[in-house]
């Protein structure tokens, strides 16, 4: 285990790394494709409708006009609303104990891509609300991961050195724009992938 001194922040990336987004098949559904997960994943984060969302430049109910018709999918609107509120699942077992057991002299983040339609399930549903001391949300800040923009803003808003940014994403893409940035950058899937890396730095107390 190496205790890295230069850290000072560990940023978690929240869905498919703290929240459960389920199978693939679900996005593959909205996006009306099929494919690996890997490239299901980039055609979301380049689609327009998403990044207009995700942004919070426009309203549920535009998204969800403008990405059935940019992907051609006959689905009826409502259903589509409502599926998509509902695709987070819930936190991965072990999640909230992760993020608690990250040392308290490090200051814990979130830098997600998200919406007003998922937002008030991750902060009172799934209680992340208070658990961390500072929250990035896409839809809020308007820009949206990979964007050279959003981490731009994170470290001008944390006032600390990109290297001294721990950051922990489920996209190779979010990744690699990450540690451009000159960020610590690391891709992981899940409770036990984030938990491995966050130990091997020395952040964590237990």
């Amino acid at each position: 285990m190496k205790h890295d001194h230069n850290i000072r922040v560990v940023l978690f990336d929240l869905g498919n790394v703290l929240v459960d987004l389920g199978d693939v098949a679900e996005l593959c559904a909205m996006l009306n494709t099929q494919g690996a997960e890997s490239d299901v994943w980039l055609a979301w984060l380049r689609s327009p409708a998403v990044a207009a969302f995700d942004s919070g430049k426009i309203s549920f109910d535009k998204f969800a006009d403008s990405l059935l018709k940019e992907v051609g999918s006959t689905l009826n609107k409502e259903v589509f609303k409502a599926s998509f509120k509902a695709w987070p699942r819930g936190l991965f077992a072990g999640a909230l104990d992760l993020v608690k057991a990250v040392k308290p002299e490090y200051h814990r983040a979130i830098l997600s891509n998200t919406n007003a339609a998922h937002w008030p399930r991750l902060m009172d549903e799934m209680a992340l609300a208070g658990v961390f001391h500072s929250y990035y949300a896409s839809h809020q800040v308007g820009f949206v991961k990979p964007d050279a923009e959003i981490y731009q803003h994170v470290i001008r808003r944390l006032q600390v050195a990109p290297e001294q940014i721990l950051f922990v994403d489920d996209n190779q893409v979010n990744i690699d724009a990450a540690n451009a940035m000159g960020m610590q950058a690391y891709r992981v899937k899940g409770v036990e992938e984030a938990r491995h890396v966050l130990h091997l730095h020395g952040v964590l107390s237990n």
